[in-house]
């Protein structure tokens, strides 16, 4: 397989496959939020929109502490991977859940 140049970056600061999907989850839901603060949507955005972001988020993160609970057991069932991975995907989606109801709480009072 060739080399690329995202293969080399991460590789470069450290972060192995198994890694890079929960450092990709965590980057998105950042951006995903900063989009959200930087062009000030809350402004213009209707209060279905608005409850709907941080509802989406908390649901996907509740999906990703599933998935990562599901898919890290088998993988230590399958191939005795260490809990340890379990355990990283199970702090970086509560980490996510956490962020996700206090982004909700947010916006449940700005709309108050």
């Amino acid at each position: 397989m060739a080399d690329t140049a995202t293969a080399r970056f991460f590789r470069g600061i450290g972060v192995g496959s198994a890694n890079r999907s929960i450092l990709m989850m965590v980057v998105s839901w950042f951006l995903n939020v900063l989009w959200l603060g930087l062009n000030y949507f809350w402004r213009f955005a209707s209060v279905e929109v608005l409850l709907a972001i941080p509802v989406l988020l908390l649901l996907y993160a509740l999906l990703a502490l599933v998935a990562y609970t599901y898919w890290g057991v088998r993988e230590v069932q399958e191939k005795d991977a260490p809990y340890a991975n379990v355990m990283v995907g199970v702090i970086v989606a509560v980490t996510l859940l956490y962020f996700n109801y206090n982004l909700l709480q947010f916006v449940l009072g700005v709309l108050n």
